[in-house]
């Protein structure tokens, strides 16, 4: 079955462009899964070790801070010691080898990876989102390093040095190879729903100029094939719901503090303005894996309005059964903690509320 595409450039005898098969595997994926919960001895003892020596420094903090501190609610080194690691232990015991298999079955299950459009349309997606992701490391650790050498003075412990040249590149990989499987994952839920959008969308316009192109194997093939997207987006669900919660999470610890600094608190212009946009950053990266989870949401959405439409043009009693059968699906999106599906509408809520409790929380804790 080939593409439209692939049959002009046969016509005008050019070379296709070579796409593999869809994979998820990739550098970040591999290196999570070699000490992921179900790695051996050697990969649980690096994770062990990847643990242990970033959160030296809050061990230290925690050792040299008399109890009055701690109990006085001072515990920002606290909250941040969560920041760096609680999506890392989500990874450690979620993204393990058996949800890739899992993965990479409900995959296989569609049986989509021969179409020439949907391996160019992953292939091109991913390759743009890791050139961004890379673009938005760089700048980090140049801003973040160029940042410490400006403050860098030579009364500085020995404590300065260990974030410099362990804890912030230790942490920079951490998020980079979540980031990268993260955006990964998203693109291949996106590819299954848009192949379904596509077929359905063909399927009407035949439909449109001759109403006896409808068939129920048609409508029957394409049930199945969403069925299984659906399938695929709720096992990715495992390890991207919590990794989108806890980005929100840490988001809101983020824009708390940085705003109880900026109110009450006295700081160098050159701290405040590190901090705006530091967390403006990862804002916006947020907010960029949120938009691609809920364009999953619409491309269903758009897939069974279609499907309704089919349903006016055929009074085929069997047809209209298998129609009825597809509209009964349920919708494809991804959760927020495995609370609530992630809509346009539950964005801009969950934003609202968000903004009131950053702007709220610094006024009581003055």
């Amino acid at each position: 079955m080939t593409s439209i595409n692939m049959q002009q450039c046969f016509v005008r005898n050019e070379q296709l462009k070579h796409y593999p098969k869809v994979s998820i595997a990739s550098i970040p994926s591999r290196l999570l899964l070699m000490i992921s919960s179900t790695s051996n001895i050697y990969g649980k003892c690096l994770f062990g070790l990847i643990m242990f020596l970033p959160n030296l420094y809050y061990f230290y903090y925690f050792l040299h801070t008399s109890l009055d501190a701690i109990f006085s609610g001072k515990l920002k080194n606290f909250l941040r010691f969560l920041h760096g690691n609680w999506i890392f232990i989500v990874y450690y015991f979620r993204y393990n080898h058996e949800l890739v298999k899992q993965i990479n079955d409900h995959w296989n299950a569609l049986q989509i990876d021969f179409d020439y459009e949907t391996r160019k349309y992953f292939w091109t997606r991913k390759a743009i989102y890791r050139r961004l992701t890379n673009a938005l490391y760089i700048f980090l650790i140049i801003f973040r390093y160029g940042y410490e050498f400006y403050i860098w003075n030579d009364r500085h412990g020995i404590m300065f040095y260990f974030l410099l040249l362990i804890w912030t590149p230790i942490g920079f990989v951490k998020h980079f190879c979540e980031s990268c499987i993260l955006l990964d994952l998203l693109t291949l839920a996106e590819t299954a729903v848009r192949f379904n959008l596509i077929q359905l969308k063909k399927l009407l316009k035949k439909s449109t100029k001759d109403g006896k192109s409808l068939n129920t194997n048609a409508i029957e093939n394409i049930r199945h094939k969403y069925l299984s997207s659906c399938r695929l987006v709720e096992k990715i669900d495992e390890i991207i719901s919590p990794h989108l919660l806890l980005m929100f999470v840490d988001s809101l610890i983020s824009a708390c503090d940085l705003c109880y600094n900026l109110l009450y608190t006295e700081q160098s212009q050159v701290h405040k303005c590190y901090q705006i946009i530091f967390n403006s950053v990862i804002l916006i990266t947020i907010l960029v894996s949120t938009v691609l989870g809920i364009k999953i949401h619409e491309k269903s959405q758009q897939s069974l309005a279609i499907v309704y439409k089919l349903s006016l043009k055929t009074n085929s009693m069997r047809l209209l059964s298998e129609i009825l059968l597809f509209l009964n699906q349920s919708e494809i999106g991804f959760t927020l903690g495995g609370v609530f599906m992630l809509t346009t509408s539950s964005l801009s809520t969950l934003f609202s509320i968000l903004t009131t409790i950053v702007f709220a929380l610094p006024t009581f804790a003055k």
